[in-house]
């Protein structure tokens, strides 16, 4: 193979790869995945705490920090913010519907 021919495929491939970031983060299903991944990854957290998982989280984060600068910032400036909202509307339908559903136990016992 050629380094032209390299070049051009490596070129393809990354088009290839933001045009399914695109998709993915267009969808606010494809931003809750992204969101569930970026919570495992430490992004905005300290990974220090001075045991033997220091490296790992640190590996995490650096991973979490990849797709924040090179995949969700790049996307679209109201992308992040547009996750964070969806994050937040998410998690109080969840907590009125668990709050729901402790009532409706609480009511039948």
């Amino acid at each position: 193979m050629t380094e032209r021919l390299a070049e051009i495929m490596a070129e393809r491939r990354a088009l290839e790869v933001r045009q399914a970031w695109d998709t993915v983060l267009r969808t606010r299903e494809g931003r809750l995945v992204i969101w569930s991944i970026l919570e495992r990854c430490y992004p905005f957290a300290q990974t220090h705490h001075g045991n033997e998982m220091d490296g790992w989280r640190a590996g995490q984060r650096e991973v979490g920090l990849m797709i924040l600068n090179e995949r969700i910032f790049p996307h679209d400036v109201g992308t992040f913010a547009a996750m964070q909202t969806e994050h937040a509307e998410l998690m109080d339908r969840i907590q009125l519907a668990a709050e729901q559903q402790a009532e409706r136990e609480q009511a039948d016992e």
